[in-house]
């Protein structure tokens, strides 16, 4: 065989291999994706009773909805040999969220207590909650994950050219949220501070002729940051909470401002 043919097919059979694992992963060109903003998890703020507390609270979100560019998202291949490629992803950030929680705390001698709980932010989550409880003062932390339903637009290449438009998938997000709290008689100044994935994948939906299947992504989603402080009222068991947040991210420039409501009962 002529060596100049020998070179064209082992060139032929490179290129063929390289097209083979870029496929591996859809490359998203460009993409708008919706989020849901954090869980409200406040903690107590108030003086939790020795042994078995319980929470149940209604919460409410007022911002405006908000396209966010989020720039720096690199599309990663499988192969040295292919550059990382930019990737044009926006995540459209939803503010308006009613909520339903609840939760168990049981506390200890040394002021320590420990507890779980679930929630609804149009989908349900779960949580773990802990933290020390004294009598002016509280300090904890909760980790939290859940389900829900957000719709997409994206385009890119797969084995072929990929183009979806207002799909609602169904994933999963989760988060981590510390806060602190100083409480005297019936008042009380809280902060909170989370850092959430609002899409808590790395595989998409495809199409392709009738059938539908997920697949591997090459880039990851941006985490949120939250913060809220607010102050509260407590007359009896009851909980009035007003506060303010701010959403901003890691990978993206801006501040995001929202107004948190909620009422709660505890026993």
């Amino acid at each position: 065989m002529p060596k100049r043919l020998t070179m064209r097919l082992i060139c032929i059979a490179y290129c063929a291999l390289l097209v083979s694992c870029a496929a591996d992963k859809m490359n998203v060109e460009r993409g708008t994706f919706q989020a849901i903003k954090p869980p409200n998890i406040y903690g107590n703020n108030r003086y939790l009773a020795k042994d078995t507390n319980y929470t149940i609270s209604y919460d409410a979100n007022i911002g405006k909805t908000k396209t966010i560019a989020l720039p720096g998202i690199m599309n990663e291949h499988n192969t040295e040999d292919l550059p990382n490629t930019p990737a044009n992803i926006n995540y459209r950030l939803i503010e308006n969220t009613l909520g339903l929680q609840f939760y168990r705390a049981i506390k200890n001698d040394y002021s320590f207590y420990f507890g779980l709980g679930g929630g609804i932010q149009n989908f349900p989550y779960g949580f773990l909650i802990f933290g020390h409880n004294r009598k002016f003062f509280e300090i904890g932390g909760s980790a939290y994950w859940g389900l829900t339903i957000d719709r997409a637009s994206y385009e890119g290449r797969w084995d072929y050219e990929v183009r979806l438009k207002d799909l609602k998938v169904l994933h999963s997000y989760g988060g981590l949220t510390g806060y602190t709290s100083f409480y005297w008689e019936k008042f009380a100044i809280n902060y909170s501070a989370s850092i959430a994935n609002p899409w808590l994948t790395d595989e998409l939906p495809v199409l392709h002729g009738n059938s539908n299947h997920n697949t591997d992504i090459s880039f990851w989603f941006p985490f949120l940051l939250m913060q809220d402080i607010g102050i509260s009222y407590t007359p009896s068991k009851i909980k009035y909470r007003l506060g303010v947040n701010q959403i901003t991210g890691i990978e993206f420039p801006g501040q995001y401002w929202g107004v948190s409501v909620q009422m709660a009962y505890g026993w």
